[in-house]
């Protein structure tokens, strides 16, 4: 390969590279906007909170599902008791223990709207991802729709008698909110987390296109060097020293 290919891949993987900066600097600032919308969020609903409603149990018991094999039903899934909730402070702290192996486990916390804070497990190879949910970062999620849920990430089995402790603080939105503050806040958050996820998986494409020309610049670079070794043994070697005569006198002969 020609030190012009090697030149022009040492270009290329530059330019990707002040690109992945450019869109490091891109995610810090929607990151920023995102947590600025949090906040802003958490003032609103400190500021809007429910004093004389009480919610319905089964619309915010939290329930752990867990899959047999046969997907998610009812039959198999256990319920925290409803002094789990804690509707005065808005936290909901259970403790489950799976009667049996499961492959998949989902957390529902309840049936309503909600935005989600401060969301910890127990075991801490366990994480959760929002189903059809706005997720603001690690510990917080918004869900701007009905049957909000997680899927439990880490563990590819979860086994029989595995406990596990859930707690978070919960926040149930305002239903039928005219209130063109709240809405066009939840709208703005929701199009920004959206922007914030495609910059993400514009980042890591890059760096994976990145990392191919990397290698694709060292085994140009060993090959390189392959060559010239060998041209160099070429040169030094007894045969070429040789024929240097005959080389000579033909280069004359075509130069007649």
């Amino acid at each position: 390969m020609s030190p012009v290919t090697i030149k022009a891949l040492q270009q290329r993987i530059a330019e990707l590279e002040q690109q992945l900066t450019l869109s490091d600097q891109g995610n810090a600032h929607l990151a920023q906007r995102c947590l600025a919308l949090e906040q802003e969020l958490q003032g609103y609903l400190a500021a809007h909170a429910r004093k004389d409603t009480h919610l319905n149990a089964a619309s915010v018991q939290l329930k752990l599902f867990y899959d047999r094999g046969f997907g998610y039903t009812e039959q198999d899934s256990l319920a925290a008791p409803q002094s789990a909730y804690q509707e005065s402070a808005g936290t909901v702290a259970a403790t489950f223990e799976l009667p049996c192996d499961a492959k998949a486990l989902r957390l529902d916390p309840g049936e309503l709207p909600c935005y989600i804070s401060e969301l910890t497990l127990s075991d801490d190879r366990c994480s959760c991802v929002p189903v059809r949910g706005i997720l603001l970062d690690d510990a917080n999620a918004l869900f701007l729709q009905g049957d909000p849920n997680f899927q439990v990430q880490g563990l590819s089995r979860y086994p029989a008698g595995m406990k596990l402790g859930v707690a978070y603080q919960y926040h149930p939105l305002p239903q039928g909110s005219e209130e063109p503050l709240f809405e066009a806040m939840l709208r703005y958050l929701e199009q920004t987390q959206s922007q914030l996820e495609a910059a993400r998986q514009d980042a890591v494409l890059q760096s994976q296109q990145i990392a191919r020309l990397n290698s694709q610049l060292s085994d140009a670079a060993q090959e390189n060097q392959k060559l010239n070794e060998a041209l160099e043994a070429m040169l030094n070697s007894r045969c070429w020293k040789l024929t240097g005569p005959l080389r000579r006198l033909l280069e004359i002969f075509h130069r007649g």
